[in-house]
């Protein structure tokens, strides 16, 4: 018995099927495919507007410069003073951190001011020799001082001033004199305009004058 062959591309019909292929007709000229929708154009926006709208966003933006530009002036006249003040604050430090040191050493340069004065009045032998030795000491005391900022304070024939000066006696004076320093019973110095230490002075006084000093 022979078995009929077929190709696969023969399409298999079932006996009394029919063929469910649609049909076109040649005069249809309706395609089957919907038709495209065409997007909506943006609404204009009127001139008008749209400059009320840019004006409105520049002028906030103007504000909001202006109030950055005036907070960082404000913050850079801040760091200015606060440099400023450093700057004093170390300056001052540096200046005045021998104070403490020269006050303690004021009472021996004292004493050698006094040696001095005893070997210049003394009739001994060899007098002359310590009074020069002396001298010289002080001397360069005096520049070392000198070199720090040390000055002493001018006394006899000067005014009488309260902030430099301690009156420690008065004395009768012509009125020409009165008010005057007429004798310094221990120096006084100042450190860079600051006082160290007052001047210890006797101050003249007229008749019926009070006292400058309060003593």
């Amino acid at each position: 018995m022979k078995i009929p062959i077929r190709n696969a591309d023969e399409t298999q019909k079932e006996p009394g099927q029919e063929s469910t292929a649609p049909e076109v007709s040649e005069g249809s000229s309706e395609s089957s495919a919907e038709p495209a929708v065409a997007p909506h154009a943006e609404e204009a926006v009127p001139p008008d507007v749209r400059v009320q709208d840019l004006e409105a966003a520049l002028a906030e933006k103007t504000q909001e410069y202006e109030a950055t530009r005036e907070q960082l002036l404000r913050l850079m006249a801040d760091f200015d003073n606060y440099r400023k003040r450093m700057t004093r604050q170390s300056d001052e430090a540096r200046q005045f951190a021998m104070a403490d040191l020269v006050i303690a050493l004021l009472p021996g340069f004292d004493n050698l001011q006094r040696a001095l004065n005893a070997a210049c009045q003394g009739a001994a032998p060899g007098s002359a020799a310590i009074a020069e030795g002396v001298s010289m000491v002080l001397r360069q005391f005096k520049e070392a001082l000198a070199k720090v900022g040390v000055r002493e304070i001018q006394t006899e024939g000067q005014p009488f001033d309260p902030t430099r000066h301690e009156a420690v006696d008065t004395v009768r004076v012509p009125a020409s004199e009165d008010g005057l320093i007429v004798e310094e019973a221990q120096r006084g110095y100042m450190l860079n305009g600051r006082l160290l230490r007052p001047a210890k002075v006797v101050v003249g006084k007229a008749e019926g004058d009070a006292d400058p000093g309060g003593a």
